[in-house]
């Protein structure tokens, strides 16, 4: 009997060994699929900001896109404008020019000028004058 109780000792010893190993794999198991889940969620979770920061950056970068469209269209009108204004510089007097315009007119005096009608218009006058005053001392001297 010493051996049948030492067989069956060494039986419940060897399923308390096998109760204690399925006791810890399972233990470790459940370990392993709470790990397994809680990757599994920030896996999850990395995809999700991965998309949102994705799709903010698409947005940001097409709204730089239009800005820069812009920004090009605006340059082209300054490089526009600013070759009109450099043609229309060009033609405008310079001030060392307009001194020697204005040195001309000084000595040409233009406005003193009469036009030919005008003299012709004072001579008449004159010789009207003349003719009026001739006629009137004639009638002084008949009277």
């Amino acid at each position: 009997m010493n051996i049948e109780k030492e067989k069956m000792a060494e039986q419940i010893e060897a399923q308390n060994q096998i109760q204690f190993l399925l006791s810890d794999f399972n233990t470790r198991l459940k370990d392993l699929e709470e790990r397994n889940r809680l990757i599994r969620e920030r896996v999850l979770l990395l995809g999700k900001n991965l998309i949102t920061s994705r799709e903010e950056i698409e947005t940001e970068l097409t709204q730089i896109k239009k800005d820069n469209t812009q920004i090009k269209k605006d340059l082209q009108k300054l490089k526009s404008l600013t070759e009109n204004i450099v043609s229309e510089i060009n033609k405008f007097a310079r001030k060392d020019e307009m001194i020697v315009i204005e040195r001309m007119l000084k000595d040409f005096q233009p406005l003193e000028f009469a036009r030919i009608k005008d003299v012709e218009d004072l001579i008449n006058e004159k010789l009207l004058q003349q003719t009026a005053n001739k006629t009137i001392k004639t009638k002084k001297s008949i009277k």
